[in-house]
């Protein structure tokens, strides 16, 4: 829905929480949707990419067997390599930089929202938590608390290795540092990309047709993916043919729904000079807003929140109650919408 602006996703999380697992999850399971993954490390030793193979190097960049690339980076070079990997020939469909050894995650999430490249678009803050060491991790590490808070998705990894009753205490744990943002409970980080990222570019054409094995799905004898494998997610769609209020928009997309991780859509106006094709993207209150043409479609409003424990009455009611009442024209509060439109 936003064609060219490719997510740029931040994964964070103290040594061991599974940060590596979660990647080589993604990257797993790029291959066989034809998802092509940018990632940035600072070591490529650090990241053990054990499912694919290196088909060459170059100038710091590693090009993988399926297509992803992985680049070496530092906290001076970050702006470079994202140029890098946003080239058209790159052809990806998101980018993961792993905040260890870069910055603090608020700091690496304040240079990536300050490139200004319309090439891109911030795609937030993954934080990943130990369930079975939390407690130590805390303990030596309270900085923890804070990294948590600001996180827009929180992946509490290692739940098989906690009794019932630990996993819910530290749930509640996790909730209480931020009430407002999904978490999910993982096995080895297994996350679904399609939480994270559109996974369908590529895979539209052939999804109805048998996935060959790549070759790196040979040598480790994994199986392709399936879609529903981690179905731990939840989409809510909301369409209305009715123009949109800007400013109860404009404030559904700062502060979405709890639960609630990305919301994207195409919303219609019914403002003087203001009747365009309005297509928004929002992630942890980072707003992203296009303004194109109509063409040959007919005016409306389609919006879909994705994350995990979602209230779906809420939502929609949050979204119906931002349906423009008839006969009421609020110039100045599209504002509230255009401040987010790419210059």
């Amino acid at each position: 829905m936003t064609p060219g602006a490719v997510p740029v996703i931040v994964v964070a999380g103290y040594l061991g929480s599974g940060k590596t697992t979660l990647l080589n999850h993604l990257l797993r399971v790029a291959g066989p949707t034809g998802t092509r993954i940018g990632v940035l490390v600072n070591d490529f030793g650090a990241v053990n990419i054990d499912a694919l193979l290196v088909s060459g190097q170059a100038d710091g960049t590693v090009s993988l067997g399926n297509g992803c690339m992985c680049c070496s980076v530092d906290a001076d070079g970050l702006g470079d390599a994202l140029g890098a990997l946003l080239r058209p020939s790159a052809g990806l469909d998101a980018i993961v930089i792993e905040a260890s050894g870069i910055a603090e995650p608020k700091a690496l999430i304040r240079m990536v929202t300050g490139i200004a490249d319309r090439r891109m678009r911030y795609g937030g803050l993954i934080y990943v938590v130990d369930a079975a060491h939390v407690d130590d991790v805390r303990a030596v590490h309270p900085e923890l608390d804070g990294h948590v808070a600001i996180a827009d998705l929180i992946v509490l990894n290692k739940a098989d290795l906690v009794a019932d009753d630990v996993l819910i205490r530290v749930s509640a744990q996790i909730s209480s540092l931020n009430p407002t943002a999904p978490h999910l409970r993982t096995v080895d980080a297994a996350l679904d990309p399609a939480l994270l990222f559109d996974v369908t570019r590529r895979r539209a054409a052939t999804e109805d047709l048998p996935v060959q094995l790549t070759l790196d799905a040979l040598l480790t004898g994994e199986q392709p993916a399936h879609d529903h494998l981690h179905a731990d997610y939840q989409s809510v769609s909301f369409e209305s043919a009715a123009p949109m209020n800007p400013r109860r928009l404009a404030l559904f997309l700062e502060r979405p729904p709890e639960g609630c991780f990305r919301i994207k859509g195409i919303v219609h106006f019914d403002i003087p000079r203001h009747r365009g094709r309005y297509v928004v993207h929002a992630v942890g209150g980072f707003v992203r807003v296009q303004r194109d043409s109509w063409g040959a479609g007919s005016p409306a409003t389609s919006i879909v929140a994705i994350g995990a424990g979602l209230d779906v009455d809420a939502v929609l009611r949050e979204l119906g109650e931002a349906v423009a009442e008839p006969q009421t024209v609020d110039d100045q509060g599209v504002l509230a919408i255009t401040r987010y439109l790419e210059s």
